[in-house]
């Protein structure tokens, strides 16, 4: 477990430091009319902490345990994520993140084991919620890598 929520650590700082290496004049630079700018992807993966932080507190709580899949490109244009300060997106990523890896911390073995049914992983826990964010951080990170280069040129 303890491993787990160094990895949750350790991919949004690569995620972070990345995005704060990020040329200024870049950021709301989009490859193309479909793909995310660097500020988007910072606002969507802000998102889906909260996201996240929403679905264990409803695990803890709720009798429903049922979470659906989300529209991230309706949120990013619903929300205007290319309009929103970059760097704010940074630090308030740091910042709920370590209020994700705190939630998860104090929670006992048991309460990381309560089951949820999610649209499109099934059966999730806590323990596979993590999984699923920090592949999620380092399936954006490359994706800001791209898109990168992409927009350099």
């Amino acid at each position: 477990m303890i491993y787990k929520l160094q990895k949750l650590q350790q991919t949004i700082i690569q995620v972070t430091d990345f995005a704060e290496s990020f040329p200024a004049e870049l950021v709301t630079k989009k490859p193309d009319a479909k793909a995310f700018s660097a500020n988007e992807i910072i606002y969507h993966l802000l998102e889906v902490e909260e996201l996240w932080q929403r679905r264990i507190h409803q695990l803890l709580h709720s009798d429903d345990k049922h979470f659906q899949q989300i529209d991230p490109d309706a949120l990013a244009k619903d929300h205007h994520y290319n309009e929103m300060p970059y760097d704010e997106g940074i630090e308030d990523l740091k910042s709920d993140r370590q209020d994700t890896i705190d939630l998860i911390d104090v929670m006992t073995e048991d309460e990381r084991h309560i089951v949820g049914i999610h649209s499109r992983y099934g059966e999730i826990d806590t323990h596979r919620i993590m999984d699923i964010m920090a592949d999620h951080d380092l399936q954006h990170l490359r994706q800001m890598e791209r898109t990168l280069g992409l927009v350099q040129h």
